[in-house]
């Protein structure tokens, strides 16, 4: 069983892993386009169709399908298709 003092420090650390996400995220000029509809919900057009990002989990989806991860990356691997 987690004691109450075990789940407040996993919930400090999630809260500063995420934190951090965003905070990258949030300084990196690349994202400048994107619509910020909170601080954890952005969106942008991809190739006529929207991409849903939340950088304090670095999760996205596109056309319906959820994904983790780089971001940046799937974003310049689809420019160039």
């Amino acid at each position: 069983m987690i004691e109450h003092g075990d789940w407040r420090e996993f919930r400090d650390v999630q809260r500063k892993i995420k934190n951090k996400r965003l905070g990258k995220h949030e300084k990196n000029n690349f994202f400048d386009d994107f619509v910020k509809h909170a601080p954890y919900h952005w969106s942008t057009t991809l190739n006529g169709k929207r991409l849903d990002f939340w950088p304090s989990k670095n999760k996205f989806m596109f056309e319906g399908k959820v994904m983790v991860g780089d971001v940046v990356s799937f974003i310049n691997k689809m420019d160039e298709v």
